[in-house]
């Protein structure tokens, strides 16, 4: 069991956070006399089981600091995009993306803590506080289904949304150090994969993400929006595109950078999980 003390933090980290929670099976728990606001509260999704004290968990909406030549345009189309992925990580994680509308009531100044009837309303806690731990034994370790059936292509669009959001989270954040990034490998790729069309297996993808980190250690991914191109059906989705690179060894100091084609297969459902892998650098 996972439990917090945080103001909060990076939001991609947060993300990535909650889906390694998720993957590994594990519960998260908060406690009112800690903290977990903000970016924390998108990690505190991930637990299978989750239990929050009333007043424990706080969220604001989205925010960014212009980076230095950004103009407020194009802040706003990165805060937009930013909810977007917020959102369908909420939602791949069964909780009611109702919270994201409340959330984006407040500003980063006036956190709203949330209380116990709103927690389990909008299914951020699927466990009561006052609920024993053999009776959480009986809680599905599946995303609770929404109390409305969503029509057809809603669901499409939803399942298209959070595969576009969970592959360009990955690849982007290949950039992270090293360990993060081999924790990201090692929860988001399943056991066997096709692998640049040869079938491999998990440990040995790890071992040559980690040997190609090894070989560059300062790497920068960026995914051109506009390139992606997503398919879903009968459980999988496929999402492909192109994503601009520098990577560089200092100790060497050598720097290569390029354009690739990328293309993924996922597994959807409650865990997705990558099944096949293939790039392509273009000339």
């Amino acid at each position: 069991m996972i439990v917090f003390n945080s103001p909060g933090g990076n939001v991609g980290s947060a993300l990535r956070l909650g889906r390694m929670i998720r993957a590994a099976g594990l519960d998260t728990l908060q406690l009112r006399q800690l903290q977990c606001a903000s970016a924390c509260s998108l990690a505190f999704l991930g637990g299978v089981h989750r239990v929050a004290e009333p007043g424990s968990i706080g969220v604001h909406r989205a925010w960014l600091k212009p980076a230095d030549g950004m103009s407020r345009e194009e802040a706003q189309a990165r805060v937009q995009l930013g909810t977007a992925a917020i959102t369908s990580y909420v939602v791949e994680m069964g909780v009611d993306p109702e919270l994201i509308k409340l959330a984006s009531s407040y500003d980063k100044h006036d956190i709203r803590y949330l209380s116990a009837s709103e927690m389990a309303e909008l299914r951020v806690t699927n466990v009561e506080a006052n609920q024993s731990p053999a009776d959480t034994s009986q809680v599905s370790t599946r995303p609770d289904p929404a109390p409305v059936p969503v029509p057809a292509p809603d669901a499409r669009q939803q399942a298209e949304s959070a595969a576009v959001a969970f592959i360009k989270d990955l690849i982007e954040h290949h950039g992270d150090n090293d360990d993060f990034a081999l924790a990201q490998v090692q929860a988001s790729y399943a056991r066997t994969v096709d692998y640049y069309g040869k079938l491999t297996n998990l440990s040995s993808i790890i071992q040559d993400k980690r040997n190609y980190y090894r070989r560059w250690p300062e790497r920068v991914y960026n995914v051109r929006n506009d390139s992606i191109v997503v398919t879903c059906a009968n459980d999988r989705c496929m999402v492909s595109g192109v994503y601009d690179w520098v990577v560089r060894s200092p100790s060497i100091h050598k720097q290569d950078k390029g354009v690739s084609n990328f293309s993924y297969t996922i597994s959807t459902g409650p865990y997705p999980k990558i099944i096949a892998e293939t790039s392509k650098v273009r000339s």
